[in-house]
């Protein structure tokens, strides 16, 4: 009796699937020709294995830490952080349109490196939706108001949100500019998402970035995957 296994590709879900030679492990390699993704039914290396790490990337987005995905999936943690790296380095956070009624900005601190030192995202979101538009990060300063305006530059926004931190006055355009806790609820649900989603925003925690780079790249990969569905990951 022959048994016929049909395989379809990881990356976009084709049956167009064929063999494309042996790897140096003996293991039959396959080439999908809808994507031309190249990958193996089986792989000797758990890290490798596009599965595998898709459910790195979601146990990321759902609170885990770092050494938590290794444990689970049974891989390395230098493969978890090549995988932020590799997956959210290169991300551009991108609006969906051009024209915004209500844009609410505010900004939220995290660690890298030590408790000691804080970095801070200052993000913009769309009133409406809750779609994070543009985000500057560094230090809580005018400068990183200014960087966050320009991002948001060739956008039509009709009105900004803000709480009274004096550097939002500052920068941000008088007339189109409101002021206070009660035209900023969207955006502290958005703050309290983040710091529940991932470890390590968490305020009281062990498991913050130990490097800028990872940090960024998991916060775009975040903010990426966020606005790709219109309810939470």
């Amino acid at each position: 009796m022959k048994l016929n296994i049909e395989v379809v590709c990881p990356g976009c879900c084709s049956i167009k699937v064929v063999r494309n030679g042996v790897k140096k492990t003996g293991k039959q390699n396959l080439l999908c020709r809808g994507c031309g993704l190249q990958f193996q039914a089986e792989y000797r290396n758990k890290g490798a294995d596009y599965s595998v790490k898709e459910k790195l990337i979601r146990m990321l987005l759902r609170g885990s830490g770092v050494r938590d995905c290794a444990a689970v999936l049974e891989v390395s943690v230098s493969c978890v952080l090549a995988t932020i790296l590799k997956e959210g380095s290169g991300l551009e956070i991108k609006p969906r349109h051009r024209h915004y009624a209500k844009v609410q900005i505010d900004e939220q601190w995290s660690y890298v490196g030590k408790k000691k030192k804080k970095v801070w995202m200052i993000y913009a979101i769309c009133a409406q939706s809750a779609e994070i538009l543009a985000a500057s990060w560094g230090k809580r300063n005018k400068a990183g108001v200014r960087r966050l305006m320009m991002k948001l530059k060739g956008l039509e926004i009709d009105v900004f949100c803000t709480d009274n931190w004096e550097s939002f006055a500052e920068v941000l355009p008088k007339d189109k500019h409101l002021t206070g806790k009660q035209f900023t609820k969207k955006i502290e649900g958005v703050n309290t998402w983040f710091r529940t989603r991932l470890r390590r925003l968490a305020r009281r925690t062990t498991c913050f970035s130990k490097k800028l780079i990872y940090h960024w790249s998991m916060m775009k990969l975040a903010i990426t995957k966020r606005n790709q569905r219109e309810s939470y990951i």
